[in-house]
């Protein structure tokens, strides 16, 4: 790489056209490790050929130092080889050089016959000349063997009289670099000093091999990575070129982690040729890493105070190591190829128990300890553990995520107890503790494998307090799911002899185990209304926070605690508790952690805005936590259908859970939930609430294909699996409404008054306004006359305090059409508040399914056809009796499409347009496609 190397290549240049004119010279390339030495030799060579020259080129090895003449005959060799006979016979002049070259003669140590053997060369190299100049090269000469640096020592100090023009390279700092001859020649030399290339060369370098331009953050890799250096910014671009990797932001990792073939071989090749010390030196550097403590270096390194004075400056010269303060290698693969892969448990394991011994942290310990597989001593195994103490107590260095483990200090913190239960007893106490202290780490990271640690070391301990302490760290989440022996646990420890905090995290947990059984909501229910009675206690510590959470989850899940109680509290978490404290834990589904049970709680009781504010945050430094689905929940409970976003509706991640369920139920409510078109019989997963949420699919789907019938058996089924867990709260699953409604469509008035009594008495006991408001709705639009008319007016003024803007609107329909026929001239005025309420929060604008379309005509008592299908976001502006779905067909039909088109077009059978054209025409009163409002 010759990039910014002007000023030496002239001096190359002139040297070769003095040669040429018979006045030679000699020239020594010095420089660092892969600084462009052998680049710039490439290049004199290059200059001479031009020129007309004769070039010779040898290159010395480390491993043939031994072998005499190696270079001489490098360069001497192919010449004779290939020149022709008579060039050969004059050359020689009867001299036997070629034989001189082959062996060593027995008396070689002789100063007599060494000289006679330079003498030899030195004829041969100037008959050459004489027919014409010739440039000798000569790479890495502090490794050529004994004789031929002699020789070309000699010539050094002789050829200013010659047309020759002699270049060779020496690499800095090397130990063979100090050899008399070497300094000799240095001595009779110019010297030139090959340089780091500076920051704009690198630059340049860079965009020639990378088109356009490279993103800032990958060239700053670039620098990092080779600091200047040509032979590692070459190798290191080339084997990314190679691989067709782009230079781009996202790939400056793959500068730092590139490890080129051939910088390993040249790097190793260098490190071969150190003297003991100074590989000794590398070893210790390599283990021990950048800037080490030097007491730690001496005794790992097996070096005494001299070395550790002369041997960084010699590998500082040579370009190992960088010379920039701290002290460390220029690059990662020198630590590589220092040091064998058998020696380097050794050391690792060495270099613990010197820095264990200088008092050195045990994070810095624990390092080396990882890498060794042999069996470890007691005071390793505490080290790990003190050091996995230190890693788990790091927090995200963000201020904002303050409480945070740090992800890399908590994997940090696992390998390190992992790595130390492989040398503890198989049965003992001190095996359990460091299997709960494993799972205090994991819970953050792998809370299933946290659950199976803690199942594993209950049988380890004899006390109760310790085995109660350990289940704490199961987030009440995983108890559900966790084996048979920790669910017994847990309930052993739930009524044993625990106190503090550990009660309260071990109740908590016990609780939410029971909240698919009636007995146990009834139990957490009488501990809600204890709390009620004196919330400052448990409030004031986060065990009883933890506690108070759970309580509300299953109080809201039964209706059986009024919704003001559970709102009361449940803001005043809000305000003790900031939303960010409380991440969902990892491989929890979204809602189920313990800030999705306090916002379902409070979306139940109709508090949706203080949810909402809470999960906001309050800037950058609280920025919001709020999931997607919490999210859509709270913008569901608002009315705010068509800015709901539902991303885990349709597909649910993991087991179901009652967050999930009641998000279902609300976006099946708000008409805002289409599955596709296949929905399969048999629900995903186990479970009565695999159950329900897959009945809740089935219905959706139903209704979107006009199949009431079905629709009904889904919700009746999916309902009676809800009362058996005990979860009849009407504002998260309001299913008894979808019933009445159904029912009232088929005529069945007595069924659906039942059921939608029913709904209204489990509404007044809640108490929310949402929830009291819509079964108000539904009861007022199935009854005729007064008592009607004053059900619906009392659902418009108790939404009036609701959050809900959406069920308000619907109200204010249903009662306004109620009084526009019969008469009252404030209905109009109501039914258009009520739509234009509807239509600023988006409703009309989204996708929906209606699961309570208006009854049929003729039926007694009437369900209010007009108000009903108003009432939803796909509600006709008049008095429309037309559903949704019909008018979708409607609006394909009149624009000519036949029914096979529809049919492929809205994913539903032929069968089912043609039914629903025939319902059309009869509910229009027309006769066919013909006179369908538009056609023609």
């Amino acid at each position: 790489m010759l990039r910014d190397r002007e000023p030496e290549l002239r001096v190359l240049r002139d040297a070769v056209l003095r040669a040429a004119d018979g006045r030679g010279g000699a020239i020594l390339l010095g420089g660092g490790l892969g600084t462009g030495r052998t680049a710039l030799l490439d290049a004199a060579a290059d200059i001479a050929v031009a020129a007309g020259l004769r070039v010779l080129r040898a290159t010395a090895d480390v491993v043939e130092q031994d072998f005499d003449h190696g270079v001489a005959r490098q360069l001497f060799d192919p010449l004779l080889a290939t020149a022709a006979r008579g060039d050969r016979e004059r050359w020689l002049a009867g001299r036997d050089v070629p034989q001189a070259l082959a062996y060593v003669p027995a008396d070689a140590d002789d100063p007599t016959v060494a000289h006679r053997w330079i003498q030899e060369l030195q004829d041969l190299l100037e008959a050459v000349a004489a027919g014409g100049p010739v440039a000798v090269c000569v790479d890495d000469l502090q490794w050529a063997d004994g004789p031929s640096q002699r020789w070309l020592n000699h010539l050094a100090v002789r050829v200013t009289g010659l047309p020759v023009v002699l270049v060779a390279t020496a690499l800095d700092g090397d130990p063979c670099s100090q050899r008399p001859p070497v300094r000799a020649f240095a001595r009779s030399a110019a010297v030139l000093r090959a340089r780091r290339l500076p920051p704009e060369a690198v630059d340049a370098v860079i965009a020639e091999r990378f088109w356009p331009a490279a993103a800032p953050e990958f060239v700053l890799a670039c620098h990092e990575t080779c600091a200047g250096n040509p032979l590692i910014l070459d190798t290191v671009l080339g084997e990314l070129v190679a691989a067709g990797v782009r230079p781009d932001a996202a790939q400056a990792g793959a500068v730092r982690a590139a490890r080129p073939v051939a910088l390993r071989e040249r790097l190793a090749r260098c490190v071969r040729g150190q003297d003991p010390s100074a590989r000794r030196y590398l070893r210790a550097v390599a283990v021990l890493g950048a800037g080490p403590d030097p007491e730690v270096l001496r005794r790992l390194g097996e070096l005494d105070r001299a070395d550790l004075r002369t041997v960084p400056a010699s590998l500082v010269e040579q370009g190992l190591l960088t010379g920039q303060g701290v002290v460390r290698v220029v690059h990662p693969l020198v630590e590589e190829v220092a040091t064998e892969p058998a020696e380097r448990e050794d050391l690792h394991h060495r270099a613990a128990r010197y820095l264990h011994e200088f008092g050195h942290p045990a994070l810095e310990v624990a390092g080396h300890l990882l890498a060794v597989t042999a069996p470890l001593a007691t005071w390793a195994i505490e080290v790990l553990r003190a050091a996995a103490q230190q890693a788990a107590a790091t927090p995200v260095p963000d201020a904002r995520h303050s409480g945070v483990p740090d992800p890399d200090a908590v994997d940090t913190a696992i390998r390190c107890l992992r790595r130390a239960l492989l040398d503890s007893g198989a049965t003992s106490r001190e095996r359990g503790v460091l299997l709960v202290e494993l799972a205090s780490v994991e819970r953050f990271v792998e809370p299933c494998t946290a659950v199976r640690h803690v199942a594993q070391a209950l049988p380890l301990f004899d006390s109760a307090r310790d085995r109660a302490a350990a289940l704490t760290l199961i987030d009440p989440a995983m108890c559900r799911d966790a084996p048979d022996s920790v669910q017994e646990a847990i309930r052993r420890a739930d009524t044993g002899d625990a106190d503090g905090t550990v009660a309260l995290r071990i109740r908590a947990r016990a609780r939410r185990m029971a909240e698919e059984r009636p007995e146990g909501l009834a139990e957490s229910c009488h501990l809600l209304r204890e709390v009620l009675r004196a919330p400052d206690a448990m409030l004031s510590t986060s065990a009883g926070r933890e506690l108070v959470g759970v309580l509300l989850h299953a109080a809201t899940l039964t209706g059986h605690v009024p919704a003001r109680d559970i709102a009361h509290l449940g803001e005043r978490l809000l305000r003790i508790t900031p939303a960010r404290q409380l991440p969902p834990p990892p491989g929890v589904p979204p809602g189920d952690g313990p800030r999705g049970l306090l916002v379902l709680a409070l979306v139940a009781a109709d508090r949706p805005a203080p949810v909402e504010a809470w999960l906001a945050g309050q800037g950058d430094r609280d920025p919001a936590v709020a999931s997607a689905d919490e999210l859509a929940l709270v913008q569901l409970a608002q009315g705010r259908v068509a800015a709901a976003a539902l991303p885990g509706v349709l597909r649910a991640a993991g087991p179901p859970t009652a967050f999930h369920a009641a998000l279902l139920a609300a976006a099946l409510d708000s008409r805002v939930l289409v599955p596709g078109r296949a929905v399969t019989d048999r629900p995903p997963g186990v479970g009565l609430l695999a159950h329900v949420t897959h009945q809740m699919m089935r219905a959706a789907r139903a209704c979107a294909h006009e199949e009431p019938d079905l629709a009904l058996e889904c919700f009746l089924d999916g309902g009676r699996h809800l009362d058996h867990l005990g979860w009849r709260n009407p504002a998260l699953f309001p299913w008894r409404g979808w019933a009445a409604r159904l029912y009232g469509r088929r005529g069945e008035y007595d069924a659906a008054v039942a059921y939608a009594d029913e709904q209204l008495t489990l509404a007044e006991a809640w108490g929310a306004p949402a929830a009291l408001g819509r079964a108000l709705r539904i009861r007022g639009s199935l009854a005729e006359g007064a008592d009607g008319t004053a059900q619906l007016r009392a659902a418009v003024d108790v939404l009036a305090g609701s959050g809900d803007l959406r069920e308000l609107g619907r109200s204010e329909i249903a009662l306004g059409g109620r009084l526009a026929r019969a008469g009252d001239p404030a209905g109009d005025e109501l039914v258009r508040r009520g739509r234009q309420r509807t239509a600023e929060l988006g409703a009309d604008a989204a996708a929906t399914v209606d699961p309570a379309p208006a009854p049929a005509a003729g039926g007694t008592p009437p369900a209010e056809p007009a108000t009903e299908a108003a009432a939803g976001p796909t509600g006709p502006e008049g008095p429309d009796p037309l559903t949704e779905a019909e008018r979708r067909v409607v609006r394909l039909a009149v624009g000519g499409a036949t029914n096979q088109a529809i049919a492929d077009d809205l994913g539903i059978s032929r069968r089912a347009v043609e039914k629903r054209l025939t319902s059309v025409y009869r509910k229009l009163g027309v006769s066919g496609r013909a006179a369908l409002p538009g056609a023609g």
